[in-house]
């Protein structure tokens, strides 16, 4: 079964991949059942039988999608919630945890090494398609695509694009917070040199939003520093981003094409809410990411092809909390008011260096086989921890390291702040008969991480070997009908910050989790069922897929709250288990009128506890989307999109996550855009409305005694976008 995926604009004879089932998709919504992953510049197809999801430029803007989260938060499966400092969190199948969904550039991780985060939440505008694997992606990508796999693929089309959107939300306070982007992306061809660049900026006041109640209520009102009847305070949302790339490559004749680029990401902006409580005013959060890649790839005789590549990025985080009100007192003494409040901050900077080789292989004309081999070498360059309070709650003279802190760089000779991952993979697919093709493949991947000994101290490193196979069968029972059967394992080590961070035990850190050098790496083992059905009259087709999914997973890595201090994370040595369903329709009725449909059941459980405390609901277990397209005339188009997720409540993992019941609302969120057809050939108008409704929409937080309200999201906001292309 080949994978649905556009031709290569650019036309080279080495890498085109020719026409396909998608340059004539012109649904809202497309999922694909195989994935081809595009590396970057390569434009070489490596498929893996997956259960994923595929959109295009085209079907991103008909979704009124400004963002990549706009984008994950339509796929059956998935769901994208912020936490309290602002990030953007991706959970699948019931599950969320940032170092367990990798997060690819052109095909270049993002995901930060100290704490598996990854600056996901990147405009559309100058990406060419966004590739979604949901289930275990080890086979292909190694250690830390264990609950999915997102790719964003830029645009290097010849020509020249540009857009620009403005707008904003509306404030409590009456007035407009006010969002602004640009962007502009260029590439040209001639003879064998092929250029490309684009870049993104992102400018946003945020949206600010009431939070009624927190922790501190009680000592703000009694210092005076607010009135009993305000409320503890408003969110901050405030981003400015830069997206800038640029690269090259050059056709070598018969030596193949080699090619460089380097991309640079910065971002600038406030914490949400804070780090537990509603202050933050004085935060300051910024990323810096540097990406730089040389390829090298040429075609075989036999119709292979064998590929190089040598990457390297570095990401800084320079994180600034704000923890209590300005002039806030812990005690009487001179050295107990802190007039900027408590704060502490957190620099980070780790680097990476990869290296790989990978060729594809024809063995017959019906079986294919591709062999990598990759090695990758992640270091923690700086970590600073520091604060202008000491564990007594008294003012320092100047920020510092808490007393008795670590450095992590240092930690045992350094073995928790340096990483060596080798990996060796192969795949063969054959297809068997016309009708059935079968995919086998398996990575080895040796991956040091620090040893511990019997009392529980560092002591050097180890290296811990992980074999992750990955099988799939396809079945075209008819024309119309696709049946598959799939079976995946991945791993993913813990990170240094779940390894090794430690934090100060004070009386304004408590509920938080700190790192456990005891952690051992966490497996998932999937079982997937499932079946796609198109039927076509005329120029009307109805595409119908489902499927059915088990996952275990053995010694997950997960925060519990145990006693309300500070907690060491653990693994749930009896593991945990997800299953569920799902489906999606849709219909397209002509190029421009189509509907589509999608919605997911999991069930998420911990094993390790009660048979009536199992269930995992802080992420919606059950979700369901909608949209429309259809065409108002010759020249305006109206595309409505609507996004439900079921009721939630807490986990009930521990006595204290019983005590703090809380419950979030079922939710219902309607965006609505009028978008032009192309005018004069080179412009479109889109005017969109999102949360058209203002739907009360609001996220879990880590201690709802802390944060009673929970956490507001963004109410209804309007764009107006104008792009250019030529």
């Amino acid at each position: 079964m080949n994978a649905d995926l556009p031709p290569d604009p650019r036309g080279d004879a080495s890498t085109s991949r020719g026409p396909t089932a998608l340059d004539d998709d012109p649904v809202l919504y497309s999922a694909e059942d195989v994935l081809a992953v595009t590396t970057l510049q390569e434009e070489a197809v490596r498929t893996v039988p997956a259960i994923g999801a595929s959109f295009n430029r085209a079907q991103m803007i008909a979704l009124g999608a400004r963002t990549v989260a706009d984008v994950l938060d339509v796929v059956p499966g998935v769901s994208v919630s912020r936490d309290v400092q602002g990030f953007h969190r991706t959970a699948i199948r019931g599950l969320r945890n940032d170092a367990e969904v990798l997060f690819l550039l052109d095909g270049h991780r993002l995901n930060n090494f100290f704490d598996g985060k990854a600056l996901l939440n990147l405009p559309v505008e100058n990406l060419e398609r966004i590739e979604v694997i949901r289930g275990p992606g080890s086979a292909i990508y190694g250690a830390g695509a264990f609950l999915g796999v997102v790719n964003l693929v830029t645009n290097h089309a010849d020509g020249v694009r540009g857009a620009v959107t403005t707008g904003g939300v509306p404030r409590d306070d009456g007035r407009l917070a006010l969002a602004t982007d640009g962007h502009l992306s260029a590439a040209h061809t001639t003879g064998d040199l092929r250029l490309f660049a684009d870049l993104d900026l992102w400018s946003q006041d945020g949206d600010s939003l009431v939070i009624d109640h927190d922790a501190l209520d009680a000592e703000s009102v009694d210092q005076g520093l607010r009135n009993v009847e305000d409320p503890a305070g408003h969110t901050r949302d405030g981003r400015f981003l830069v997206n800038a790339g640029a690269g090259l490559s050059y056709g070598l004749d018969s030596a193949g094409r080699v090619g460089v680029s380097a991309r640079y990401l910065a971002e600038q902006r406030d914490a949400l809410v804070g780090l537990f409580d509603t202050v933050g005013e004085d935060s300051e959060l910024s990323w810096d990411v540097l990406l730089a890649d040389l390829t090298w790839d040429r075609p075989l005789r036999d119709g292979g092809q064998v590929r190089a590549r040598l990457g390297f990025d570095q990401q800084s985080t320079d994180r600034r909390f704000q923890l209590t009100p300005r002039d806030f007192r812990t005690g009487t003494g001179p050295d107990q008011r802190f007039p900027d409040g408590l704060q502490e901050e957190t620099t980070v900077t780790v680097r990476t260096v990869s290296a790989s080789v990978d060729a594809d292989l024809a063995l017959a004309k019906e079986n294919h086989l591709t062999l990598g081999l990759v090695a990758e070498q992640q270091s923690l360059s700086k970590y600073a921890y520091t604060t202008n309070y000491t564990l007594d709650g008294r003012l320092r003279p100047s920020p510092a390291a808490p007393e008795g802190l670590v450095d992590l760089t240092e930690l045992a000779g350094g073995a928790a702040s340096r990483r060596l991952t080798v990996g060796v993979s192969a795949q063969d697919q054959w297809t068997v008969l016309s009708a059935l093709t079968l995919t086998f493949g398996l990575r080895v991947d040796a991956t040091q991480l620090p040893n511990v000994d019997a009392g529980g101290t560092l002591d050097g490193r180890k290296t811990v070997v992980r074999v992750n196979p990955r099988v799939g069968l396809v079945i075209a029972a008819s024309d119309a009908l696709v049946l598959k059967a799939l079976y995946g394992r991945a791993f993913r080590p813990p990170t240094p910050q779940e390894l090794v961070e430690r934090i100060p035990d004070t009386d304004y850190n408590q509920g938080r989790f700190e790192g456990n050098p005891l952690l051992q790496p966490a497996t998932v083992d999937t079982f997937e069922l499932g079946a796609d059905l198109v039927q076509a009259a005329g120029d009307t087709r109805v595409r119908v897929r489902g499927n059915a999914f088990l996952q275990n997973f053995a010694s997950p890595i997960t925060p519990v709250d145990t006693s309300g201090n500070i907690v060491p994370l653990r693994n749930r040595e009896l593991g945990v288990r997800v299953y569920g369903v799902e489906a999606e329709a849709r219909l397209e009725a002509s190029k421009r009128a189509a509907a589509w449909v999608n919605a997911s059941l999991s069930r998420a459980q911990d094993l390790e506890l009660p048979g009536q405390s199992r269930l995992l609901t802080d992420v919606p277990q059950a979700r369901f989307n909608a949209g429309v397209s259809m065409p108002l005339g010759d020249w305006v188009n109206l595309d409505v999109v609507v996004r439900s997720g079921a009721e939630r409540r807490n986990n009930s993992r521990s006595t204290l996550e019983l005590i703090r019941r809380y419950e979030i609302p079922a939710y219902s969120l309607i965006t609505a855009q009028l978008r032009s057809e192309p005018l004069l050939e080179h412009f479109e108008v889109t005017l969109f409305a999102q949360n058209l409704f203002d739907h009360d929409l609001r996220d879990d937080v880590p201690r709802p005694d802390r944060v009673t309200g929970l956490l507001p999201r963004e109410g209804v906001s309007g764009y107006l976008t104008v792009r250019a292309f030529y």
